[in-house]
């Protein structure tokens, strides 16, 4: 018997010892996080928030909450007035008045946690702090609570369950890494794609928890430091190396194979679009680079992998050249991802014949030349027909008086994969997660040289 138990030990620790390993280390994440929903000319005069917990009302001091008054009235109306922010119940009675914040909270706990914001759902609660005659409306939430709502808008919540793992763990350095990003607007991270795009509960299914609690406290670490991890949607064939999208060198953020990834028939995968040289003419000047009516947009240098390095833009006045994520910003209407190639389009268009007169002193040009009169033996006739004729007295040319050139109208631009293109492509980590792959092996083929580790 004691043998057999030995075998079956010996058995676990092989088993064990073949599963991904990780390490506990000394890192710190917050609980809570605040999201920034309505700010800037966003944020509102007045917002209604219910809850059918009731409430308590008090005061956050940046995560912490001190509860000052406790209703079960499920609906609020919280504004701001002459700088003052003003709760009311349904009814219209005054519950609360502050100069400063105002923190709302659901008078319940863990996933129960909910309330809604003018009809739209979130979890955990409100700080609402005054902005001039508007207020900013801040969502304070548990940190795996708001990554339910963040990997539900940045994957398919349907997607297989091993790449939604390797989006909560990019998705959960991003929050640590960036923690107080838009601190002097009173919260951590905003809830568009300029942080990591989150709506609440609208988007969540039940596809969208196991991903985050399997993975809790689990981050990407690199030389003891937390990992700054990016993704997004396709790249292509390989992933871009940053220094040639942002411009430094990260050694964890460089170029690697990117062949899961079906380009070809995922949204945006391949894209083609044409800017006219009207519309390029105005985004140039509407972003200060006055270049005059814009006559080329020119390639200059590509990167080994085949991104823009270097793009020049010509105009009538002068040219301006721009390097690195510029290149696929500048035209961000027309072009989704760095990897894309220029070429004119081209329409024809008629042109009359120009013909230089002299009085023997100076030549000039008479560009109308229907409007011209000649005098023959005849007397006076004006010139007409589809052909000129010169002669030397000894020989006679014929030249076309009107023709069709060929004039650059707008611009084309065929491109492949859709973002920035540096670390985790995320349909590169859905095929992988498809072709059997876990998420642990994935995070660490997008972010080479990294550690998944727990934190405490």
């Amino acid at each position: 018997m004691p043998k057999r138990i030995a075998a079956i030990c010996l058995t676990v620790l092989l088993l064990l010892s073949m599963l991904p390993q990780l390490v506990f280390a000394e890192y710190s994440l917050p609980q809570f996080v605040r999201i920034g929903l309505m700010h800037g000319n966003g944020a509102p005069k007045t917002i209604k928030v219910e809850s059918e917990h009731g409430f308590l009302l008090g005061n956050y001091n940046q995560r912490e909450f001190t509860e000052r008054i406790q209703t079960e009235e499920t609906s609020l109306t919280v504004s701001i007035t002459d700088g003052t922010i003003q709760v009311l119940d349904a009814q219209g009675t005054l519950l609360d008045s502050a100069t400063g914040s105002i923190g709302i909270k659901p008078n319940a706990s863990g996933k129960e946690q909910k309330l809604r914001i003018d009809g739209v759902e979130y979890r955990g609660a409100l700080d609402c702090i005054p902005d001039g005659t508007v207020m900013t409306v801040v969502n304070v939430v548990f940190l795996d609570h708001y990554l339910y709502g963040v990997i539900s808008r940045e994957m398919s919540p349907s997607w297989h369950i091993e790449a939604l793992k390797a989006q909560a763990v990019c998705a959960r350095n991003y929050v640590a890494v960036h923690l107080n990003k838009h601190g002097s607007a009173g919260f951590d991270l905003c809830n568009n794609v300029h942080c990591q795009a989150y709506s609440g509960t609208r988007v969540e299914t039940k596809g969208s928890y196991a991903p985050v609690d399997e993975t809790t406290r689990q981050v990407l670490t690199y030389d003891g430091k937390l990992a700054e991890l990016y993704y997004s949607s396709s790249m292509g064939p390989t992933t871009e190396d940053v220094k040639n999208v942002w411009g430094n060198s990260v050694p964890y953020l460089i170029s690697v194979d990117n062949s899961y990834e079906d380009t070809e028939n995922i949204p945006n995968g391949v894209w083609s679009d044409v800017l006219t040289v009207e519309e390029a003419t105005t985004i140039m000047r509407n972003k200060g680079y006055d270049v005059g009516d814009v006559t080329e947009i020119k390639v200059l240098e590509y990167t080994p992998n085949g991104r823009v390095l270097k793009m020049e833009v010509k105009g009538t006045k002068s040219k301006k050249t721009f390097e690195r994520e510029s290149c696929r910003t500048l035209f961000n209407t027309v072009t989704k991802s760095q990897m894309f190639s220029v070429t004119p389009v081209k329409e024809g268009e008629t042109q009359q014949a120009v013909l230089y007169l002299t009085d023997g002193t100076k030549t000039g040009e008479a560009s109308d030349l229907k409007k011209l009169t000649i005098l023959t033996a005849s007397g006076r006739k004006t010139l007409s027909g589809s052909a000129l004729y010169a002669s030397d007295g000894k020989t006679q040319a014929s030249y076309a008086a009107v023709k069709k050139v060929a004039k650059t109208t707008g611009f084309r631009f065929d491109g492949t994969g859709w973002g920035h293109s540096v670390g985790m492509s995320q349909y590169g980590a859905k095929g992988m997660a498809e072709a059997g792959h876990s998420y642990v092996e994935i995070v660490l083929h997008y972010f080479p040289g990294t550690n998944l580790e727990n934190v405490y």
